[in-house]
């Protein structure tokens, strides 16, 4: 008698992970996307303006600046300035030898 339970098969296929996503935004535009937990916003230039549905928190991130995404949801960034250019990264970003 083998105790091992027989593992259900899939229904649907796995997914590829998302590429992340280079976005450049002008002046008061607006880019709305429904992010997973994990995935962040690195901004490379300028500053945006971000919320999402279900934090009462509002944030401001500037270029050199990443804001982590805690729970899956829709999230609003507007650019608050002239130009800002950001990446959306779909998934943490893996650890560096010698850092935290």
């Amino acid at each position: 008698m083998d105790p091992a339970l027989p593992l259900p098969a899939t229904s649907r296929p796995r997914r590829p992970p998302r590429a992340d996503v280079d976005v450049r935004l002008a002046a008061n535009a607006t880019l709305v996307r429904d992010l997973a937990a994990g995935a962040s916003i690195a901004v490379q230039s300028g500053r945006v303006w971000l919320t999402q549905t279900g934090d009462a928190n509002d944030y401001v991130v500037d270029a050199g600046q990443r804001h982590a995404i805690e729970r899956r949801g829709r999230v609003v960034v507007e650019s608050v300035t002239a130009q800002a250019t950001l990446r959306l990264l779909h998934r943490a970003p893996a650890a560096r030898a010698g850092f935290p």
